[in-house]
């Protein structure tokens, strides 16, 4: 039985149920048509998650000679995955297998992860030179394309819309491109740093008025406050630098408030929040470049980053 399910199908439904909530996305996950993929870049392979040591064969065949997975425990558990007998195929088969963990469906724990994500992938790259690495999470389609993506920023240097344009012609998906952004800029100025942040939004009739998205996440909520004086909600919080989506859960219902910043992602309308640092502050300014579309590091930051992530320039 998958994850408590009666099958994969239904655990794949679960599964995609979430993924539609909690990444605001129409895409879905069929794990019971087993283990799907996209060749991305020239050493780098983004796909689902592997279900039996059959899928190593299967890898090995691609000249792939290092799997990468993103996945926790409970994210196995959930399809009901043996890990053990997969390790074991990928040892007989030499084939290096890495577990980097990220929290599904958590910008934050993304942005705090990829770093780490980078610097270890980038090793196991440069240990096994000829290798195909494979880069996986649950069903490839948030984690494993991000830290695909971030290894193309920071390491190969290539600007991050570019790199998702060229990933997306052969794998549709949808990474969270602004908390690779934001990784750079925390990995630059030594910390996430904070900033206030404050909505308002105009609903005198509403009785409650929460938030999602953010840097919490789309799977929990933040209440505003009635101002008494205006008779609308208001959110006034520290928050890590950096632009976040969000939407509004007014009275149980979700939405967006036209009146306020917005972008369409993936088909749906979300309110845009931008965090900035101290103005005026070397923070500041080197974000406020990086964060934008197509923003890029100085040569000499990108100098510090690959020093940081393999120890040379």
């Amino acid at each position: 039985m998958a994850g408590g399910y009666k099958d994969a199908a239904a655990a794949s439904a679960k599964y995609s149920e979430t993924m539609k909530k909690e990444m605001k996305s129409s895409l879905i996950y069929k794990h019971e048509d087993g283990m799907n993929y996209a060749k991305c870049f020239e050493r780098i392979i983004v796909g689902s998650c592997l279900q039996s040591p059959s899928d190593v064969d299967t890898l090995k065949k691609e000249g792939v000679g290092i799997v990468f997975c993103l996945q926790e425990d409970k994210d196995m558990a959930h399809f009901n995955i043996d890990l053990e007998p997969i390790l074991a195929r990928a040892v007989e088969l030499d084939v290096k297998h890495v577990r980097h963990p990220i929290k599904d469906f958590d910008p934050l724990s993304l942005r705090r992860h990829i770093p780490d994500a980078v610097r270890c992938l980038a090793s196991e790259m440069t240990a096994r030179p000829e290798a195909l690495v494979y880069i996986h999470c649950t069903a490839g389609l948030g984690r494993a394309p991000a830290t695909a993506l971030a290894y193309m920023f920071l390491i190969e240097g290539m600007d991050l819309d570019e790199a998702y344009a060229e990933l997306y012609k052969s794998r549709r998906c949808h990474p969270q491109l602004q908390m690779v952004r934001a990784a750079a800029c925390d990995m630059l100025s030594g910390d996430m740093g904070s900033g206030h942040l404050h909505i308002a939004i105009k609903k005198p009739k509403a009785k409650t008025v929460e938030i999602a998205g953010l840097d919490v996440g789309w799977h929990e909520r933040i209440p505003l406050v009635k101002d008494a004086k205006t008779g609308g909600f208001v959110l006034d919080r520290e928050t890590p630098p950096g632009v976040y989506q969000y939407k509004f859960i007014v009275d149980g219902e979700w939405m967006a408030d036209p009146e306020l910043p917005s972008v369409t992602d993936n088909g749906n309308l979300n309110n845009l929040a931008r965090v900035n640092p101290t103005p005026g502050s070397p923070d500041a300014e080197r974000r406020a470049r990086i964060m934008r579309k197509g923003g890029l590091p100085t040569e000499e930051e990108w100098q510090r980053l690959r020093v940081m992530l393999v120890g040379s320039v």
